[in-house]
């Protein structure tokens, strides 16, 4: 059976112009992967070029109430951009809600300690912040609806310590050695309450004290000019178990798979990292996904019941991006050989393709 070898990371993850490669169940002091020596092509270029090449992303996904939802902040240096969107798993009911941001430093914090990323547009307020010495992750939004969309209120909370609650943190190579992808998950149950409410002012539906589930991806990496990508990304609850995983595969996966890649599941805080996956959906992107591995640990069918879908097409940047709500069916095993049977699970696929 597929293993990782998982360790405890240093407290930086660049050391003398190298990244230090890995799995770690420990967090390092920051998300930093500035200062690594000549990553593009082995040429010690200026410092400012590498650094523009870095692009953060942060994602939270969450179960809560009847919807799933994800929170995207992307950070592309020149429009930055956030996206709240929400799916309705009973009626099958979508929202979406988009704010570009422009130019902004330093908008996704680097510390894992304690840090928030926020934010503040006329109508659309997001703030996702953690802080582990006081045992907290936050999530709160408010968005202004408008005639055909409801607007949205939303406050999340919670605790690292839970026992179902877990984190762990990757750095792989982006593709090759000389540049890295560094990546932190943290999984935890959530409470807390939503309301959405329709322009009139009358109340559509309303989630008080609610429990539910949220994953948080955060990810830097030196890109290069056209990445392309695409993941599943699932939380919530089966037979009593509380269970979230990620599966992708990127252009910026390593050379060496096996030995280095973001793939894992959780499952009642235990960590189980998973091998390299392949996606497909050789009929489009509306009919089913097959995601399968060599080492029979992953055997999932991901069924499209909603699909979202941007781009943005200026001078220095061209990217197509795809959300896709649906289902997931199929068995993954964990660490032990323990089979963890889905079946209408609520899931996240996503696919991208960036030019910049």
């Amino acid at each position: 059976m597929y293993k990782r070898e998982v360790k405890k990371a240093p407290a930086s993850i660049i050391q003398n112009g190298r990244p230090v490669f890995g799995t770690f169940d420990t967090l390092p002091e920051s998300l930093d992967i500035h200062g690594v020596r000549a990553p593009f092509i082995g040429i010690p270029l200026p410092s400012f070029f590498t650094r523009l090449r870095i692009r953060p992303r942060l994602i939270y996904t969450f179960s809560f109430g009847d919807y799933l939802g994800s929170i995207d902040i992307f950070d592309n240096k020149i429009v930055n951009m956030a996206e709240v969107s929400l799916w309705n798993k009973k009626n099958n009911c979508k929202y979406v809600y988009r704010i570009f941001l422009g130019m902004r430093l330093h908008l996704i914090p680097k510390k894992l300690e304690k840090a928030v990323c926020v934010s503040t547009a006329k109508t659309r307020y997001i703030r996702i912040g953690w802080n582990h010495s006081q045992d907290r992750i936050s999530v709160k939004f408010k968005v202004k609806g408008d005639s055909v969309r409801p607007s949205v209120e939303l406050a999340l909370a919670g605790k690292f310590s839970d026992p179902a609650s877990a984190e762990c943190f990757s750095v792989k190579p982006a593709p090759t050695m000389r540049r890295c992808s560094a990546t932190w998950y943290a999984f935890t149950p959530i409470s807390g309450r939503m309301n959405l409410t329709l322009k009139n002012g009358d109340l559509l539906e309303a989630f008080p004290e609610n429990i539910g589930f949220g994953f948080l991806f955060e990810n830097r990496a030196y890109y290069k000019f056209i990445t392309k990508g695409e993941n599943i990304t699932a939380c919530s609850e089966v037979d009593g178990k509380k269970i979230a995983f990620r599966l992708s595969t990127t252009s910026l996966d390593a050379v060496d798979k096996d030995s280095y890649n973001d793939n894992a599941i959780f499952v009642d805080g235990k960590l189980t990292t998973l091998p390299p996956v392949d996606i497909t959906h050789y009929l489009g992107l509306a009919q089913s996904w097959v995601i399968q591995d060599v080492e029979s640990m992953v055997d999932l069918t991901f069924t499209p019941k909603n699909i979202i879908s941007r781009s943005v097409n200026l001078i220095a940047i061209n990217s197509t991006y795809y959300t896709v709500f649906g289902t997931i069916d199929g068995i993954i095993l964990d660490s032990e050989g323990n089979k963890i049977v889905l079946k209408d699970f609520p899931g996240i696929a996503k696919r991208s393709q960036l030019r910049l």
